[in-house]
């Protein structure tokens, strides 16, 4: 379940702010024919602004919907008792793994990062995807750290978001010991033989996401190219664009944000 194409799920609401359980249905009966895992609540998500109870109805919806396919839970919070305490509850819900970025802040050594990877290992009952990238949490693991973080027993993946080509081509040579994942769409073909893709385009283009990865387009540059355009992938609102495409086939019954929404812990 960390290899192929892992939908990065964006968040369906309802036009109350709630988390659409019949949005999650239709969204996952156009993705699983294509996909390998799904992974909902992170970045794409907008995990970092999902309530406690919105995160925990996503999750719960994504693991009644998935039809057999694997749910690796987004956690996208600040501290390691934070992203711990979710990570029991994504235990209880039936997630396979979850997905993390370091603690949050500028501040963060590389020592911390690793602590933080070792406890959730050893204290949060799931395999861990390391989440890599400095979008979200503000630092990240150097390439040295990373590797003795990919050597950790729990440790099964890392979804590389560097926006490094170069770097995650370097992780690729290392053989950490980890499946590696590249995590931004427009630099999929630049990555190398990565082990697969967590992608938000798959919540739009599964299957063209699914023929990516495999090489079966003859012209998957111009392809790729012209869906990131078309979805704004670049944009710092892409989950937004995406969900509103989805909204104009049907798929989604609105195509809410969370800070568009009203929605209540």
């Amino acid at each position: 379940m960390y290899q192929g194409v892992i939908a990065a799920l964006v968040t369906p609401l309802s036009e109350t702010g709630e988390v659409s359980e019949s949005g999650v249905a239709r969204l996952l009966d156009t993705v699983r024919p294509h996909a390998d895992a799904l992974l909902p609540n992170l970045s794409t998500g907008e995990g970092r602004r999902l309530s406690d109870r919105q995160w925990e109805d996503m999750l719960t919806a994504t693991v009644k919907h998935a039809g057999g396919l694997p749910v690796l839970a987004g956690i996208l919070r600040p501290t390691t008792e934070r992203v711990l305490e979710r990570a029991r509850v994504a235990v209880d819900l039936g997630a396979q793994a979850l997905v993390a970025t370091t603690p949050y802040g500028p501040g963060i050594t590389q020592d911390e990062i690793r602590r933080h990877f070792t406890e959730l290992g050893e204290r949060g009952g799931l395999p861990v995807v390391v989440y890599h990238g400095t979008e979200v949490a503000g630092n990240a693991a150097d390439f040295d750290t990373l590797l003795r973080i990919c050597a950790l027993p729990s440790v099964v993946a890392v979804k590389d978001s560097s926006g490094s080509a170069d770097f995650t081509r370097r992780l690729v040579r290392a053989r950490p010991g980890a499946r590696i994942l590249a995590g931004l769409e427009h630099l999929l073909l630049e990555s190398g033989p990565v082990d697969g893709y967590v992608v938000a385009l798959a919540n739009a283009e599964p299957a063209l996401c699914a023929d990516l990865f495999a090489g079966r387009l003859t012209d998957p540059a111009a392809r790729l190219a012209d869906a990131c355009a078309r979805y704004g992938l670049e944009r710092d609102d892409w989950y937004r664009r995406i969900k509103t495409a989805l909204h104009h086939r049907g798929v989604l019954e609105t195509d809410r944000t969370v800070e568009t929404a009203e929605v209540g812990e």
